[in-house]
């Protein structure tokens, strides 16, 4: 049977709504879990089967274009020149590997209790992850804002044996202590409760868990300044590029360089709260509420 090629969702909420990209799809969606964004437009994708009949499948949000730079076509381009790969993703931050030795350094420096949360809604699934153990996400993994797509085999074993049976919880079991603590708020530009947070990390975890796929990303390593949002963000990348760079191509990272990072990670999240009290933020056109 033949496939399409490449297939990427845009959710559209609103009745007067249009897509962001002519190279998207439309998505009709109810928004009947607003809390839960991106992961509700996932388990729609994969409630209505279309992904069986791609050679890949992904869902973007409208602001693809401005956190990466490049337009949907031309990752498109990428993908048919990554026609071997299982997935294909891009990762609008590349600065923030270079201060944070994972997805939940980041997370919990970003969102304090991330990770607890995350880590009780794993064991109330009976999902066998422990976050506190996962290894480095570097340019090769690291994936911030959902921007990938996969083939079907990855969708079954990623969307239906991970995002599903989280969602199901939720749904069945919603005076959990899990479910509670995850949907509970945390501090962003935008209101939002821990939820989210954890869905956008669980893809890098998974694939960081999962050795046997294989991931083609999109190489933003020589142009990382671009993606900086202000002066001190450039600095920081700056500071920690080479020791953290040799430490990828040697692919080890000694205690000493992970509490570094946590260290750094840390003051960029203060900064970062700090900054953006006062600055509208550029993706979102918001400041972060004390």
């Amino acid at each position: 049977m033949t496939r399409p090629g490449t297939v990427i969702y845009e959710c559209l909420y609103a009745k007067d709504q249009t897509l962001s990209d002519p190279f998207l799809t439309p998505l009709a969606i109810a928004n009947d879990h607003p809390e839960w964004r991106e992961l509700q437009a996932f388990l729609e994708i994969y409630r209505r089967g279309d992904w069986r009949q791609h050679d890949f499948t992904g869902m973007f949000s409208p602001k693809f274009a401005l956190k990466t730079h490049i337009g949907v076509d031309r990752f498109l381009g990428f993908v048919a020149d990554n026609a071997d790969a299982d997935v294909c993703l891009i990762n609008p931050f590349p600065q923030i590997g270079y201060w944070s030795y994972n997805v939940w350094m980041q997370g919990e420096h970003a969102h304090p209790g991330l990770g607890a949360a995350a880590q009780a809604v794993l064991d109330a699934v009976g999902i066998p992850w422990q976050l506190s153990e996962v290894p480095r996400h570097g340019p090769g993994l690291l994936a911030y804002g959902n921007f990938w797509v996969a083939r079907p085999k990855f969708w079954q074993a990623y969307v239906g044996e991970v995002l599903q049976p989280i969602a199901d919880f939720l749904l069945r079991e919603p005076s959990h202590q899990a479910a509670i603590g995850i949907l509970s708020a945390t501090r962003h530009t935008d209101a939002a409760p821990f939820l989210p947070f954890m869905i956008e990390r669980l893809f890098s975890t998974y694939l960081s868990l999962n050795a046997q796929w294989r991931v083609a990303a999109y190489p933003l390593q020589s142009d990382v300044q671009r993606y900086c949002q202000n002066a001190f963000e450039c600095l920081l990348q700056q500071q920690l590029r080479d020791e953290v760079d040799a430490a990828d191509a040697r692919q080890d990272f000694p205690p000493s360089l992970i509490a570094h990072m946590n260290k750094q990670c840390a003051l960029f999240q203060q900064h970062f709260f700090d900054y953006y009290q006062h600055h509208v933020h550029p993706h979102s056109g918001k400041t972060v509420s004390k």
